[in-house]
C-alpha cells in the first residue's frame, strides 16, 4: 500500500467506527440523524476542527506577508516557503471599506449585451448549502486552517520527502497554495451566494435590474470555482508528492473567461447600485447589516464578498508566476506554467479593456445628455469612440468685434473634436466639430513684451481658431494631443525655451 493510501487509513478506521457508533446510539437512544451527527462531533472533537478559513482572511494574510517580504525586515525573517501560517488566525474585526464614488447607470442594454454570450455556457450544479465543504476529500481537512504541503500526513511521513531538493519542496508548496486558497475562496463564495444572494428578505427589496447589477454572475463564478477545486483535489490525491496544477488552470481558463470578464466589467454597476441602495433604501441597509451580523460572515462586510472575484483572479496569476520561477526550464511542467500565466494575463487584460470600454460608454452617455448642437448634430455614443482629452481654453476673436475673446471648451476624442461653449449647470453648446484627421495644430511663438502667452492655432477643414490656455504646460499638452499620431512634445525640454510671436 502506498504512503498516500496509508495516510487515509486512519480516516477509514474513523469512518467504520462512526458507523458502529451510529448503530449503537440509534438502537439505544432512538436519536434522529441530525442528533447523531451532533453526538459524533462531540465524541471525536480532534477530527472535527474549526470551519474553513474565509478567502478574505487568506488574502489579507498573503498581502501582509508580501509587504513584510518586500520591506526586507531582518528583525523578523520569514521562511520563503511559509506563505501561510500553520495556525488558524482569529477572524479580523470588521473594518469599513472606503466610500465609493457616484457611478452613473447608463441604459441596461450595455449590461445585458456584455453578458449575453455567457448564457450558453454549461455550468455544473452549484453545491448545496448547509455549510458543507465543496468536496468530501482533501478540502475537508486542509481548509480547516492554513496548512502547508509538508504538514500533510501523506507528505510528512513519506520517506521521499527527504530526497526532494529545497527548490522542489518550495515548488510543491506554491502549487499546494493554489489548492488551499481555492478551497477558502469557494467557502467565501458559498457564503455570499447562500447567505446574501438567496436571502428572501434581501430579494424582496430588489428590482430585477438592481439584482442583476448587484449580484451579476456570482452563482456562475461559484459553480466554475467548485468545478476547478474538484479537479485540483483529484490531482493532489493522485500523487501527493509530485502533483502539478498549471495544466488544470490552462484547461479552465476558457471557462474562467466566460464568467470573470462579465463580472469584472460589471464592477461600476455593482458599486453604484450598492451605494445607491445603502443611501436611499433604509430597508436594504437594515437587512444587509442584519445579514452581516450573522456569525457565518465572521464580522466581514457584504462588500468584501462582492469583490472576491477581483482578488482571486489576480492572486492566481501571482501564484502561477511563482510556479514559473521554480519550474525547470524546458520541462512539460514549465510549458504548462508559462501557458497558464499567459492565459491569465490575457484574461485580466481583456477584463481591463472591457472595463475601459464600459467606462467610455458611460462617459459618452453622460456627455450626450449634457450637450446641445448649434451646428450639425453628431451622434456621440459609439463603442469605438473614447475621450482623449478635455478642458477649457480661451478663443481669441477678430479684434473688429465687440468681444475680442470668449471661453470655449474642447472635447477631443480619438475620431472627432468638439468645440463648445460651457453653460450653467455643466451643460455645453457645441458650436463646431471636426474629424481628427482634418485637424492641424500650430504653436504660436511669443514675444517677450506681449501680454498674450500660451497661444496655439487650431486649423480645421473650414476655419482656424486662435486659442489660449492657462499655462504653458497645458498648451503643450493640447498641441501634443491634437498632433497625434505625430511625436508628442517633450515637455521637459520645451519648458525652459522662449518663443517669439510671428
Amino acid at each position: 500500500m502506498s504512503n498516500a493510501n496509508n495516510s487515509t487509513w486512519p480516516i477509514l478506521c474513523l469512518y467504520q467506527s462512526s458507523l458502529l457508533c451510529l448503530q449503537f446510539f440509534q438502537s439505544s437512544f432512538s436519536l434522529s440523524p441530525s442528533s447523531l451527527c451532533l453526538s459524533l462531533t462531540s465524541l471525536f472533537p480532534p477530527f472535527f476542527p474549526e470551519r474553513a478559513q474565509l478567502y478574505q482572511q487568506y488574502n489579507e494574510a498573503a498581502q501582509n506577508l508580501e509587504i513584510l517580504s518586500q520591506s526586507g525586515s531582518a528583525a523578523h525573517p520569514l521562511p520563503e516557503d511559509s506563505t501561510q501560517s500553520s495556525a488558524p488566525s482569529p477572524p479580523p474585526a470588521r473594518r469599513p471599506l472606503p466610500p465609493l464614488p457616484h457611478i452613473l447607470h447608463p441604459h441596461s442594454l450595455f449590461h445585458t449585451s456584455s453578458t449575453a454570450s455567457t448564457k450558453s455556457l454549461p455550468l455544473p450544479e452549484p453545491p448545496r448549502s448547509e455549510g458543507r465543504p465543496s468536496s468530501p476529500r482533501l478540502s475537508t481537512s486542509f481548509t480547516q486552517s492554513p496548512t502547508l504541503w509538508r504538514d500533510l500526513p501523506g507528505v510528512r511521513n513519506n520517506a521521499e520527502l527527504e530526497e526532494l531538493t529545497e527548490d522542489q519542496r518550495r515548488l510543491q508548496e506554491v502549487q499546494f497554495e493554489v489548492v488551499t486558497s481555492e478551497a477558502s475562496y469557494c467557502r467565501s463564495l458559498d457564503i455570499v451566494v447562500e447567505h446574501f444572494v438567496k436571502s428572501k428578505q434581501l430579494g424582496a427589496l430588489l428590482t430585477s435590474q438592481d439584482r442583476n447589477w448587484l449580484f451579476s454572475r456570482l452563482a456562475d463564478v461559484r459553480a466554475i470555482s467548485h468545478s476547478f477545486l474538484s479537479k485540483l483535489e483529484e490531482r493532489v490525491e493522485s500523487d501527493m508528492m509530485h502533483f502539478t496544477v498549471c495544466d488544470i488552470i490552462v484547461q479552465h481558463c476558457p471557462r474562467f473567461r466566460k464568467v470573470y470578464v462579465p463580472y469584472l466589467t460589471n464592477q461600476s454597476y455593482q458599486d453604484g447600485t450598492y451605494q445607491r441602495l445603502m443611501n436611499e433604501n433604509p430597508g436594504f441597509k437594515r437587512i444587509v447589516e442584519k445579514l452581516e451580523r450573522n456569525p457565518v460572515c465572521e464580522r466581514l462586510p457584504f462588500r468584501s464578498f462582492l469583490v472576491l472575484p477581483f482578488q482571486r483572479i489576480t492572486r492566481i496569476k501571482l501564484l502561477v508566476q511563482n510556479i514559473v520561477k521554480r519550474t525547470t526550464p524546458g520541462t512539460l511542467e514549465a510549458t504548462h506554467a508559462i501557458k497558464a500565466m499567459k492565459l491569465l494575463e490575457k484574461l485580466i487584460q481583456e477584463s481591463n479593456d472591457s472595463i475601459s470600454q464600459m467606462k467610455n460608454i458611460e462617459d459618452l452617455v453622460s456627455l450626450n445628455a449634457k450637450v446641445d448642437f448649434e451646428c450639425k448634430t453628431l451622434p456621440l455614443v459609439s463603442q469605438s469612440r473614447r475621450l482623449i482629452r478635455e478642458g477649457p481654453v480661451t478663443e481669441l476673436m477678430d479684434f473688429s468685434l465687440k468681444d475680442t475673446e470668449r471661453n470655449a471648451y474642447l472635447h477631443l476624442f480619438n475620431d472627432f473634436l468638439l468645440v463648445s461653449l460651457q453653460k450653467e449647470g455643466g451643460r455645453f453648446t457645441v458650436v463646431d466639430h471636426s474629424p481628427v484627421s482634418e485637424l492641424r495644430v500650430e504653436n504660436c511663438r511669443v514675444k517677450l513684451h506681449t501680454l498674450q502667452k500660451n497661444l496655439f492655432r487650431l486649423h480645421m477643414a473650414h476655419k482656424s481658431l486662435l486659442l489660449r490656455s492657462d499655462t504653458q504646460t497645458d498648451k503643450l499638452r493640447w498641441i501634443s494631443a491634437l498632433s497625434r499620431p505625430h511625436p508628442e512634445v517633450d515637455f521637459s525640454a520645451a519648458q525652459g525655451k522662449q518663443f517669439v510671436l510671428v
